[in-house]
């Protein structure tokens, strides 16, 4: 979201004739998990719910900002006593929000595949899934493994389904989360998983690579946060697995660079 925002303060689309020349310095910062939490809390707390470590790691991994993530826990009804939000409750309030709201630093077809199995009853199979959606089966494969990969879906002969408790009784007294939000779980083994579906093996296994070297000693998959063919997946697996880092602040000017000039040459 941020690299889109700040792409469009730097080239606005429209700008009015005869504009007077000058520019505004914006500052652009990423937001944390702390803005998802706080946000959580004070939206359940109302409701007499409460968040756990797995629903805010949830809440900043899928939803497109901490807006999204009240507009969606805003849909829950309130309890009588108080109590931790469970997983079911929680695919039902993602599953209120639009495609676009959810994984929104991922290309829009991934979003459209997560919210299709928000809403989704019972396992899908790959056509039913694809329709829904209204992507391709193609589309549907290509990204299958990396969101297998992260435990983010689950698939076998009966179809795909998210890693997430249906609204059933069964499910509801045994809860269905991703492993990979585990706290014994950690970025790199998250960057292990998702790198083995993307790289060839030998270069998986090269400690020389620009992608498989992350991997090797002393391991740096924070490095691969970044990059421009892996980042996006990589920030996602960050936020799953509660991983903490430096946060991306900077300043986008917005309108044209003026050159300065001498007082001398102002116009009394």
């Amino acid at each position: 979201m941020c690299p889109r925002l700040k792409h469009s303060l730097e080239t606005p689309t429209a700008l009015a004739e005869d504009a007077p020349e000058f520019a505004v310095h914006v500052s652009l910062s990423t937001v944390g998990r702390t803005a998802y939490a706080t946000t959580a809390a004070r939206i359940l707390q109302a409701k007499n719910l409460r968040p756990t470590r797995d629903i805010v790691s949830l809440l900043h991994a899928l939803t497109s900002s901490p807006y999204a993530a009240a507009q969606a826990l805003q849909q829950l009804a309130d309890e009588d006593e108080c109590r931790e939000l469970r997983p079911d409750e929680l695919r039902y309030a993602l599953g209120t929000l639009k495609p676009e709201q959810l994984l929104s630093d991922l290309p829009a077809t991934v979003g459209r595949i997560v919210q299709t199995l928000l809403t989704a009853e019972s396992r899908l199979s790959q056509r039913e899934l694809a329709d829904r959606a209204d992507v391709s089966t193609r589309t549907v494969r290509n990204y299958r493994n990396r969101l297998e990969a992260l435990d983010l879906i689950r698939v076998d002969e009966s179809g795909y389904q998210l890693a997430l408790s249906f609204q059933s009784a069964t499910e509801r007294h045994d809860p269905v989360v991703p492993t990979v939000l585990e706290e014994s779980q950690t970025l790199l083994d998250a960057a292990d998983a998702l790198l083995g579906t993307i790289l060839p093996p030998d270069r998986y296994g090269d400690p020389d690579d620009l992608l498989g070297g992350a991997l090797f000693w002393p391991p740096s998959p924070s490095r691969l946060l970044d990059h421009p063919t892996v980042g996006s997946w990589m920030r996602l697996a960050a936020t799953l697995t509660a991983t903490k880092f430096t946060e991306d602040n900077r300043a986008v000017q917005m309108g044209s660079s003026l050159e300065q000039q001498p007082l001398s040459h102002t116009t009394p």
